[in-house]
This record gives C-alpha cells, structure tokens and sequence, in this order.
C-alpha cells in the first residue's frame, strides 16, 4: 500500500458494523467456493457479484469516512496553531492593559495631584483676597480719618485766622470792645491755635496711617495678583492632567476591548481545538481497532493458508503412499511372473529386464518431478516501479512502527494484473483494509509451499478454483479499500507466513 492504513473518524463506527457483515458474508461465500461443486458455482458467482456491488457501494462510504479523518486531523493541528497565535497576541494585549492602566493610575495620580494644588492656590488666592480687602478697607478708614481731621483742621485754621489777621486788631480799636473781651478773645485764639497744633499732629499720625494701609494695600494686591496666576496655571495643569487621564482612559477601554475579543477567540479556540483534538484521538481508537481487525484477518489468512498446505501435504504423502503400493504390487507381480516363467522353462534363459520395476522407477521420477516443477522463478505482476517496501514503518496515526506487510508498486488504475508463477487461486473477496483480494497457491516451489496475494484491484477475472497460467491476466488494479490511490499492494505466503515478497522470489 501507498502508506500505513489511515484510522478512520468516528462516521467509521456507524458504518464499520455493516461493512463487517458484508465481507464476512462474501468471505464465507468465497471460501465455500472451494469445496462446493461445480454445478453451483455459477449461482454463487452471482451472489459474489452481487456482494461486490454492495461493498463498492459501501467502500465510497469509508473513503468519505477516510477524507473525514484527515480533515479532523488536520483542524486539531490548525486548531493548534491558530491557538497559540492568539494566545501570543492575547498576552500581548493584556501586557499593554496592565501598561495602560498603570499610565491610567499615574495620570489619575498628576490629575489629582494638580487638583490639590490648585486647591491651594485657590485657597492662597481667597485669602490674598481677603487681605486686599482688608487692606482697601484700612486704606478707607485711615482715607476717611485723615480726611476728618483736615476738615476739622481747616476749619479751626479758618476760625484762627480770622481771629488773629490785623482786621481783627483794627477792629479792636474802633469797636467798643472791653478788656474782658479782648482777654476771652485771646484765649479762644490760643485755644484755637493749641488745638490746630493737636489736630496737626493727628493728621500726621492720620496721612502715617494712610500711607502704611496703602502700602499694606498695594503688597496684598501683589499677593493676591501672584496667587490669581498660581491658580491659573494650577487649573491649566489640572486642565491638562484632566485631559490627559481622559485619553488615557479611552486608550485602555480600548487595550481592554482588543483584549476582551481576543479572549473570546482564543475561547473559541480552545473549543475548537478541543473538539478536534478530541475528534483525532476518537480516530486513534478507531485506527487501533481496525488494526486489531486486520491482525485477526491476517492471522485468519494465514490459518487457512496452513490448513491448505497440511492438505496438499496429506494429499502428497497419501498419493506417494498409493504409489510405493503400486510399485510394489507391481514388483511382486513380477516377481511371481518371474518366478512361474523360470519353473516352466525347460532351459535356463538369459534374464529379461523386469518391465515393472523399470516402470516404478521411472514412475517415481516422473511423481518427484510433477510435485516439483513448479516454476521456481516469478515475474513482477504489473509494469510499475516500487513505490513502498517491505518492512517495519512509523504509523502516522498511532505513532509507533509496524509492519508494512508487502510490496507497493505504482500502476494506473485498469492496468493488468498478471499471475506471478502458475497455480490455483484459492481465495477471491473484499476487505476493508486491503479491498478487493486474490490469492494463488503455487505448491511447492523450491522446498516452500508459497501463496501469492494481489490486493487493492478494481476488479477480477477470474474465480476461486481456477488454474492459472504464469503471465496470465487476472484482474485489473484499483485503489479499492484503504488506498490512496491506483497501485498493486502484492503480498508473498512462504509456508503459511507472510514474507518479504523482494526477498528470494521476486527480484
């Protein structure tokens, strides 16, 4: 064959029961074959054909199942890989989550940060306001102080000088003033002048006072102009940290979206690898119970092979136990002829040779030869280079090697098939595993009784019981059963066991 028998999916379990069935009917049909007369070999060809068709029918159905296992296979292994591909870009994505939400937490903490301190300066800048405030206020009441005491100032400078000019002195001499008045005028003009003086001093300590509140005013108003600034660019930090944590949030929203999608395919992967993976090792079990039955198919070939051999064996020594009887019955009767001659002779005569014994030996010769001439040297069954050895492989399924157990050549389906050497074919019937089947016994062929079996064919022609010719057309290849594609899988018996068919009878 091509390669190691494929396993095939879990579609094989529903149909594998039914195709069972068929080729252990056909089997019975074909073995029956051998022994029945010839009378109904006819009806059983017809029942055989009949069963062909059905199992080609039924082979369409396990190529379908065969092309379902490699598809399941192959979805484990893209299942595989595409999973490992996202699960690489899944932690990608979430590498750049935990990225973006740490610059998430370190814009929260600028915003925050330059939020407290335009808090501050907010606070700075209130309370500067409220000292400019003062400070005016200081200024209004010291501006309304010193502007009380000029006009009580200007009004006593007013009374005094109008008191003290030299009108009043003129006055004093042309008015009838009396002492006492002059004297109580003079008094109110010092009075007057002594409380100018006070006045004076206080409106000093007043325009002081104005002048230190104003210069309280203007230094508060510098406060409070320096905090008004502080807290302007206070805010538009804040403005900029605000701005700056809202972007970043979008950013991780959508580091979070990408990573949330690619958690849901890779989910989806998992799934899907799951189930094909699942699906691949149902095939395993099937691929091993299908294994299991064709050891059982080969062990039971190799059965019937043996028991045949044991036939021709006892069939050998019963005909070779006939014919040293024969012989011997023919040399007594010679010897009796013989015997009677010489006592009625009346002369000695020169012996004769004894017909019979010569015969028996010549007899005998020629039995040895028939039992042996079979033809020791075999011809390649179809024109077709060797496309898969003999020998011991690595199953692609189950994973350990078995044995390939014969030799592949590469032929176009419908090429002819030839008989290998001449001999009986003595079983004809369909298998799963190696399709339709054909095998010649060739007797004794150099001290080994040796089969030759012809697998895989599209169909044959010619039937159990038959004798063959070497050279003789027998059927026609194929790529029937587990194949994968037109070939001949030839297979050689020696003394009831499979041998390398490239080993000593093909070359």
């Amino acid at each position: 064959m091509n390669r190691e028998l494929p396993p095939l999916p879990a579609v094989r379990t529903r149909i594998s029961g039914l195709s069972r069935g068929i080729v252990a009917g056909t089997l019975a049909v074909l073995l029956g074959l051998a022994s029945w007369a010839p009378a109904q070999a006819d009806e059983l060809t017809d029942r055989k054909a009949e069963l062909q068709r059905e199992i080609a029918r039924q082979s369409a159905v396990i190529d379908g199942a065969e092309a379902q296992r490699d598809s399941a296979v192959e979805a484990a292994r893209v299942a595989r890989t595409q999973l490992a591909d996202a699960e690489a870009k899944l932690a990608r994505a979430e590498s750049e989550v935990r990225r973006a939400e740490e610059i998430d937490q370190q814009r929260a903490d600028e915003l925050a940060e330059a939020e407290g301190q335009l808090d501050d300066a907010n606070a700075e800048l209130e309370d500067a306001n409220h000292k400019l405030a003062q400070a005016k206020a200081d200024v209004a009441a010291a501006q309304a102080a010193l502007d009380s005491v000029n006009r009580r100032l200007n009004e006593e400078i007013l009374v005094t000088t109008q008191h003290s000019t030299g009108l009043v002195n003129l006055a004093l001499i042309f008015t009838d003033v009396t002492a006492s008045n002059l004297n109580q005028r003079a008094q109110l003009a010092q009075s007057l002048m002594a409380s100018s003086a006070v006045q004076l001093d206080e409106l000093e300590m007043r325009r002081l006072t104005l002048e230190d509140a104003e210069t309280r005013a203007d230094d508060a108003q510098q406060a409070a102009d320096a905090a008004q600034q502080a807290a302007d660019a206070a805010r538009d930090v804040a403005d900029e940290a605000r701005q700056a944590a809202a972007e970043q949030l979008d950013q991780k929203e959508a580091a979070q979206g990408a990573a949330e999608a690619l958690r849901a395919q890779v989910a989806d992967l998992v799934a899907a690898r799951d189930k094909a993976e699942a699906a691949a090792r149902q095939q395993v079990v099937d691929e091993e119970a299908r294994q299991r039955e064709l050891q059982a198919e080969n062990a039971d070939v190799e059965r019937r092979i043996q028991q045949r051999i044991e036939a021709q064996k006892k069939a050998a020594a019963e005909k070779a136990a006939r014919d040293a009887a024969a012989r011997k019955a023919a040399a007594d009767k010679a010897a009796r002829d013989a015997a009677a001659r010489k006592a009625a002779a009346a002369k000695p005569a020169a012996p004769k040779p004894q017909a019979g014994s010569s015969s028996s030996k010549n007899s005998g010769a020629a039995s040895s030869a028939s039992s042996s001439r079979n033809q020791s040297t075999f011809i390649r069954p179809v024109d077709g280079r060797l496309t898969s050895k003999y020998g011991m492989r690595l199953h692609p399924v189950l994973g350990y090697r078995k044995l390939h157990d014969g030799t592949d050549f590469g032929a176009p389906c419908g090429a002819p098939i030839r008989a290998a050497a001449a001999g009986v074919v003595t079983e004809r019937y369909y298998n799963a595993g190696y399709g339709n089947r054909l095998m010649i016994d060739h007797g004794l062929v150099r001290g080994s009784y040796v089969t030759t079996g012809y697998n895989h064919a599209t169909r044959y022609i010619v039937g159990v019981g038959s004798r063959v010719k070497q050279g003789q057309v027998i059927g026609y290849v194929g790529s029937t059963g587990y194949s994968t594609g037109c070939h001949l899988h030839l297979m050689v018996w020696q003394n009831g066991r499979v041998v390398n068919p490239m080993a000593g009878w093909f070359n």
